[in-house]
């Protein structure tokens, strides 16, 4: 195992020359490692309590002597060296295989810096990613996120099942600048347009800028004006995690329709809104499904939620570690398309459903073959 003759101390002193690098060479053949270790950083619980439980659930299903964990920061947009540092203590800790979900701003950072470090050999797979596709693409061995392209069509036609008669897209400029969110709502836009919806642009708090708790706040405040505004009939979108929670509070109360988070999951947002005791059902599907539907028909709410009975984030947690293994248990390349599809399926069925893989489209055209999108169906509450 190469390593540094820096002190890991001074290994965050790289991060500038880290972002202004150039990519590595070619990779080298995966290597058999019957002592392995593997590296997960997630959200911490307040950002997305799925990834945090994901993590935590491979590290006691392989124990803690194969799976380290560490999150990132709340406020990772202005703590991008921060991640960077507890990237590096993963690799530091003997980690080979690093999974980052979400691999929020400073991954491509991280990545370049750990592999001048610790050696080209540390295997990434990166969920969720936030930076450009065609940049992630070039620096992870494989990258995966929800299919925002189809989901531009997919999500309007499923708010017209419910009877949408308008859609209110809520978010804030930096969301907007993301490729596939811009990719998601222009879709949704041309899609809503097909349908003859009325399409609704509302601007919401940063959460990166102006904190969670304010921008929380705000859904709680407009939910009841937007809705009295433009009717029950309307379909909410909102692209942020931290605000699904009190969005669902207030339409189950007020009225509108909830086609699907941004992060598809029945445990994302729904449980805590709904009052659902999770306490020793923590990852149980089945469980919260059906406690899901009595809540949301006890609440008057049937035919108004829905979501995907995979949850995505989950999903890509498990697959990474599971595709790790197999890479540093010598079966699979650094990009086994077919291994990787095989995974995906299994974890997928396991988890009470079914995704399609497709491959991100690549700016000069064509498409990113180590850079997947997934794709569910809805479930109906």
């Amino acid at each position: 195992m190469k390593k540094s003759f820096l002190p890991f101390a001074a290994a965050v002193a790289a991060l500038l020359l880290a972002m202004t690098s150039c990519g590595a060479g070619e990779p080298p053949a995966p290597v058999a490692q019957v002592d392995w270790r593997i590296g997960i950083i997630t959200g911490t619980v307040s950002q997305n309590e799925e990834e945090y439980l994901a993590a935590l659930m491979m590290q006691e299903r392989f124990g803690e002597d194969h799976i380290v964990r560490i999150t990132f920061p709340d406020n990772f947009g202005a703590e991008m060296e921060v991640t960077v540092s507890n990237v590096l203590s993963l690799a530091d800790s003997g980690a080979r295989a690093i999974v980052f979900v979400q691999a929020v701003p400073a991954a491509i950072a991280a990545m370049r810096t750990v592999r001048d470090l610790f050696g080209e050999d540390i295997f990434f797979f990166l969920g969720v990613t936030h930076e450009p596709p065609d940049e992630v693409a070039q620096h992870a061995d494989i990258a995966m996120l929800t299919d925002d392209i189809a989901l531009g069509r997919v999500i309007i036609e499923q708010a017209y099942r419910m009877g949408a008669t308008s859609f209110a897209h809520i978010s804030f400029p930096r969301h907007l600048g993301m490729v596939n969110i811009a990719a998601r709502r222009a879709g949704l836009m041309e899609t809503a347009a097909e349908f003859g919806m009325e399409w609704i642009e509302l601007t919401a708090p940063d959460p990166m800028t102006e904190g969670v708790a304010q921008a929380q706040m705000f859904i709680l405040d407009n939910m009841p004006l937007w809705i009295e505004e433009f009717g029950q009939n309307t379909a909410f979108f909102n692209t942020n995690c931290g605000m699904q929670e009190p969005m669902i509070v207030q339409i189950a109360a007020l009225g509108g329709l909830y086609p699907l988070q941004c992060c598809p999951s029945p445990f994302h947002a729904l449980p805590t809104a709904f009052n659902i005791d999770m306490d020793g059902r923590e990852g149980d599907l089945g469980f919260v499904i059906s406690q899901l539907q009595n809540a949301i028909d006890a609440a008057g709410g049937s035919g108004r939620f829905s979501t995907w009975p995979v949850p995505v984030n989950m999903l890509l947690v498990e697959v990474g570690v599971l595709y790790a293994i197999e890479y540093l248990e010598g079966r699979a390349s650094r990009h086994d398309p077919e291994v990787l599809r095989q995974i995906v399926n299994e974890v997928a069925e396991r988890k009470g459903g079914s995704v399609n893989l497709s491959n991100w489209p690549a700016a000069g055209g064509g498409y990113l073959e180590n850079f997947y999108t997934v794709l569910a169906d809805f479930i109906n509450f």
